[in-house]
């Protein structure tokens, strides 16, 4: 699914813009970036701007997902930058007002505070405007950054499934953990940690 418009952070850093066709060549790098690619082995070793504009239009009409392009702002001018994609998918209003949270930064953007950032405004927009009760994650068990940005930032772990995303370079298989934020922790010290942790970075 699309939004109509774009959703600026609250430090004003950056803005979550819809997918849109000039950013098709910037997506298939990222995707196919050894950085990228180190955690999820089972993303391709090639993709092309023809391949990200294809899943683009394919995800149009999904209405269990909302896609996001991270864009970063540069003053005065407020020149924007593409620097990665996030979003929320397996959205559940049947069973239960949850989602599952992604996000994906170009490793120039590594340790700068951008990844705090964008997900602090997807989970504003998760459990303010959305009103979701669960915001679920996924990563690697190796992935031990991604892993420890979840745990100080309060989601909690709920387990770890043994051998789920494939590695066509082995043959073999990556072991993935499960954390999830409900609304009230969110609203009582998620959303807190995460507003004094982009405070230090600005």
């Amino acid at each position: 699914m699309i939004l109509e418009g774009a959703i600026p952070s609250k430090s004003g850093r950056l803005t979550l813009t819809p997918p849109s066709e000039s950013d098709d060549a910037s997506v298939a790098a990222l995707r196919c970036h050894p950085g990228t690619r180190r955690f999820l082995r089972f993303f391709p070793e090639s993709y092309s701007a023809s391949d990200a504009r294809a899943r683009r239009l394919a995800r149009e009409a999904d209405t269990t997902l909302i896609d996001f392009h991270i864009h970063t702002l540069r003053p005065p001018e407020g020149e924007s930058t593409f620097a990665g994609t996030t979003g929320i998918f397996n959205i559940d209003t049947v069973y239960g007002q949850t989602c599952e949270v992604g996000i994906l930064v170009h490793p120039a953007y590594f340790r700068g505070g951008l990844a705090t950032d964008a997900l602090y405004t997807v989970l504003a927009y998760v459990f303010h405007e959305r009103k979701f009760h669960r915001a679920e994650f996924q990563t690697g068990a190796d992935n031990v950054a991604m892993r420890g940005w979840l745990e100080k930032a309060g989601a909690t772990l709920e387990g770890t499934k043994r051998s789920v995303w494939t590695d066509p370079t082995t043959g073999g298989y990556t072991d993935v953990c499960f954390y999830s934020i409900l609304e009230d922790e969110w609203k009582q010290s998620v959303r807190g940690v995460l507003e004094a942790r982009m405070n230090r970075i600005s």
